[in-house]
């Protein structure tokens, strides 16, 4: 029990996490007593737990949800929490805002795309951050020049 306060006292696990940092020095002894405990005191709690890692992932990370749910599968926590997180995280925040928030932060660093290659580029990173492409593309239709985005939907290569 004091190996497990002492882990919590420096940052939030999930269960499994926990579990399996615990296993280390617990030899043969029981954790999961100490685990149930841990849930009852409020001080291990998945669904909170995954609802802080969202929502901090989004708001202050840029992360879009399928960023941040690949890491919690990660850190074991189960596809229902995760779900659930998520969606409260997203009515929080707005999915729409945060892909804006974290475009518009992008292109200060970078500037708007001038051509389609920096337009392509730019579209993958958005994906690589966990965002998806109905999302992306509906943020980008809005802060890329209108004669650059007809290029790209149209397919044009060439002035």
């Amino acid at each position: 029990m004091r190996r497990a306060g002492a882990l919590l006292a420096r940052r939030s696990y999930s269960r499994a996490e926990l579990q399996e940092r615990l296993a280390r020095f617990a030899g043969e002894l029981p954790i999961d007593a100490v685990l149930d405990r841990l849930e009852h005191l409020n001080l291990l709690n998945d669904a909170e737990y995954a609802y802080n890692f969202a929502f901090c992932r989004m708001k202050q990370d840029g992360w879009g949800p399928t960023k941040i749910q690949h890491s919690l599968i990660r850190r074991h926590v189960e596809q229902k929490t995760i779900e659930a997180a998520l969606q409260r995280a997203e009515n929080e925040l707005g999915r729409e805002t945060t892909i804006e928030r974290y475009a518009q932060e992008y292109f200060s660093k970078k500037g708007l795309p001038a051509d389609l290659k920096t337009l392509r580029r730019t579209i993958a990173h958005l994906g690589q951050r966990g965002f998806d492409e109905d999302g992306i593309m509906s943020v980008l239709r809005q802060m890329v020049p209108a004669k650059l985005w007809h290029r790209f939907e149209t397919g044009e290569s060439i002035e």
